[in-house]
């Protein structure tokens, strides 16, 4: 059988499949299904039956071909697959980043990164097992496209440090969280495991503000993170309803300004002012001068945006995945410190992850937009909203605004939200 393709393997996955139901119906065992209750139990008794064997073939061959049509800089995001512990065990190690590009055996690489060939080895071969990380062969391992991004890539080391040693580890923790402080919508309360998990009472980016090595390895994540294809700012510049003539555009937690700089670029008549937290504006402000064309449209400002907004009368208030780390109390706080500042008809633009009511959608989009929510759930006490929890959350904070489009530009992990300020 070639596998060398997609059509070879999918010869093989259907044999496999003919195998496995004509191993079932020999044993008078139904066939599984979802529509009828739980699957029915594979596994069977009977000398003759090849069902179980059939059935690790089949699950070995489609775990296989998931890999293959996964994006290589996805491919250890805790939300695709159960996270690997070995994983998190070899970047913390050093030992991605040490690993020589050629491959190597295990005693060169233990020698090289001054560890234990034994646990360098049980932790090599278990990281090959998920296919992605390494590929193993007698006494030598070599890269495979998902290790090759780790060992060059600092953000995708960072993103999987923050899924596998944050994000995870917090999640874990939801259900001792919740029956501790069943209501609570506080950050650093209630589902927040993470908190929990670190021994501390305050809220995720409080404690990190107190931890550098750990800030810095979140922050280099997030930034990574926003850079991958489906987070790209041209979904929102294409999709943006800027109107007409001169417009000013405030970007609320607009970080560096990777997305002002594309507004900017994109229409000549867009004024764009960044607010952060004070010491995200210093950093944004060290980096790389605006281009020439730029230097008079956009301006960085310090601002907190749980206090009242000091632009006034600016056209459009951007918040660009800011509502979803936090709780619907504290939602509201952030949209009602922008009351006193909106003119009638100002725009208030969500680009936020909006996640499908059930069975709305591909139930893998589904899965992994719920996963999302566990995660802001376990970190932040904080949630991914479907389209009419947004409307609520407007709605009840207050009945001036109006939600007038939801658009999701077919691509890209978040969608647009257009609210019009009434008042």
């Amino acid at each position: 059988m070639d596998r060398s393709n997609l059509t070879g393997r999918a010869t093989e996955i259907s044999e496999a499949v003919r195998s496995l139901a004509g191993n079932l119906s020999s044993q008078g065992i139904p066939e599984p299904s979802f529509e009828h209750g739980l699957p029915a139990v594979l596994q069977t008794d009977a000398a003759d039956s090849n069902a179980l064997s059939a059935r690790m073939r089949l699950l070995g061959l489609l775990d296989e071909l998931r890999d293959l049509l996964t994006d290589p800089a996805l491919l250890g995001s805790p939300e695709l697959r159960n996270p690997s512990l070995s994983i998190l065990a070899l970047i913390r190690l050093k030992i991605f980043e040490r690993f020589p590009s050629g491959g190597t055996t295990i005693k060169d690489l233990a020698q090289l990164v001054n560890r234990n060939e034994n646990i360098v080895r049980r932790l090599m071969s278990h990281a090959a097992t998920y296919h992605v990380f390494f590929q193993e062969k007698p006494d030598f391992f070599i890269h495979t496209a998902g290790s090759r991004i780790l060992t060059e890539n600092e953000g995708m080391r960072s993103w999987m440090l923050v899924g596998l040693g944050e994000t995870m580890p917090g999640a874990l923790k939801i259900a001792e969280a919740v029956s501790q402080h069943n209501d609570s919508e506080e950050p650093q309360h209630s589902q927040q495991g993470w908190s929990i998990q670190n021994g501390t009472d305050l809220p995720v980016f409080q404690a990190l503000a107190n931890m550098p090595e750990r800030a810095k390895v979140f922050a280099t994540a997030m930034s990574w993170h926003a850079q991958l294809p489906g987070y790209s700012p041209q979904y929102l510049v294409d999709h943006f309803p800027f109107g007409s003539g001169d417009i000013t555009v405030v970007d609320i937690g607009g970080g560096m300004g990777h997305i002002a700089r594309a507004l900017a670029e994109f229409c000549p008549t867009v004024q764009c002012i960044i607010q952060d937290r004070p010491e995200v504006i210093s950093q944004a402000e060290k980096l790389e001068a605006l281009p020439v064309n730029l230097q008079d449209r956009i301006r960085f400002q310090a601002h907190d945006f749980f206090q009242s907004q000091p632009v006034h009368g600016a056209d459009v208030y951007l918040l660009r995945h800011v509502l979803h780390d936090w709780s619907n109390k504290y939602a509201r706080k952030i949209l009602q410190a922008l009351i006193p500042a909106l003119k009638p008809g100002a725009k208030v633009i969500l680009n936020d992850r909006i996640i499908p009511s059930y069975g709305e959608g591909n139930y893998m989009k589904e899965r992994e937009a719920r996963d999302y929510d566990m995660y802001m759930l376990g970190l932040q006490n904080a949630q991914e909203r479907t389209p009419d929890d947004w409307k609520s959350l407007f709605k009840d904070t207050d009945l001036r605004f109006k939600v007038v489009k939801i658009s999701q530009p077919s691509q890209s992990y978040l969608s647009i939200m257009e609210v019009i300020w009434e008042g």
